[in-house]
């Protein structure tokens, strides 16, 4: 699931461009019972990689991300850290209902 999928389309110039402002990505709410993952040395800058092992799939890693405020994946993923990991159900039903495009 592209993350962009969820971001309004605007034209700007004729040029068709993401809108970082209009997008569905508050709406995403932890409802079922979520995992617990403590962030390994390994795993440093790389979200795709929890995610992985997590889900058995990369491309969730922005949700991760996205449940746990983390940013900048370079300076706020830390070894020892205690990320949430959502229930795939959710990320499902999220996709489901609030997807744009």
């Amino acid at each position: 699931m592209d993350r962009t999928k969820f971001f309004n389309i605007v034209n700007v110039n004729g040029i068709d461009e993401l809108d970082f402002l209009d997008n569905t990505l508050i709406n995403f709410k932890v409802q079922r019972q979520a995992l617990y993952y403590r962030v390994k040395d390994i795993d440093l800058k790389a979200p795709d990689l929890i995610a992985y092992k997590a889900y058995g799939q990369e491309q969730y890693w922005w949700i991760i991300c996205l449940v746990n405020n983390i940013i900048d994946v370079s300076t706020e993923l830390i070894t020892g850290q205690v990320l949430i990991i959502p229930n795939i159900l959710d990320v499902y039903d999220f996709a489901k209902r609030w997807r744009k495009r």
